[in-house]
């Protein structure tokens, strides 16, 4: 998702850096982008969980906003070491908010996930439905959404739009980007 936002984003005339500690990543995968938009964008290898260098990053960098695509996804991996999946999803959020501050940076675009709604039986899914995740992952997602509901509540400079959708796949038309 992370390499197809950044084609677009920079295909839009948007400066892009990207913070990636590379595990569902590659230098690769950021090279093919350029590749395919003709244009630089800035990779500061770190992770999340690094208050230090997400801070020093994002103060030079100077965001006007962040699309959150920072961390863990596997369903499975979350029951087997939840304290990881919390660690990196939920604290390692909260350091981002803290950097954006820091930063002078008030708007965040949060890829959150269906998971959230649990084991649900009526289709099609709709935001009506009552959160019921049934996963560590899941439950990492859905704290963060609730952080993020009282992040923009005591600030009326701080917005958040979550993004809730199933496991995406694909490719890019030029077959250099997407599913492998």
């Amino acid at each position: 998702i992370g390499s197809h936002t950044c084609v677009e984003l920079l295909r839009a005339n948007h400066d892009v850096m990207v913070f990636d500690d590379l595990s569902n990543s590659s230098e690769e995968a950021i090279r093919r982008v350029e590749l395919l938009t003709n244009r630089k964008l800035n990779l500061v290898i770190g992770d999340i969980r690094n208050t230090i260098a997400l801070s020093d990053a994002m103060s030079k960098f100077k965001p006007d906003s962040v699309i959150h695509f920072a961390g863990l996804k596997a369903v499975g991996q979350s029951v087997i070491n939840p304290l990881q999946y919390y660690d990196v999803n939920v604290h390692g959020s909260i350091n981002l908010l803290k950097a954006m501050a820091i930063a002078g940076c008030f708007e965040i675009v949060f890829s959150s996930s269906a998971t959230v709604y649990g084991e649900v039986y009526e289709t099609p899914y709709n935001e009506m439905l009552p959160a019921a995740p049934v996963s560590p992952y899941g439950r990492t997602k859905l704290i963060f959404e609730n952080i993020l509901q009282d992040w923009t509540a005591s600030n009326d400079l701080n917005r958040a739009v979550i993004l809730r959708y199933f496991n995406p796949v694909g490719a890019h038309a030029s077959g250099l980007i997407g599913e492998d």
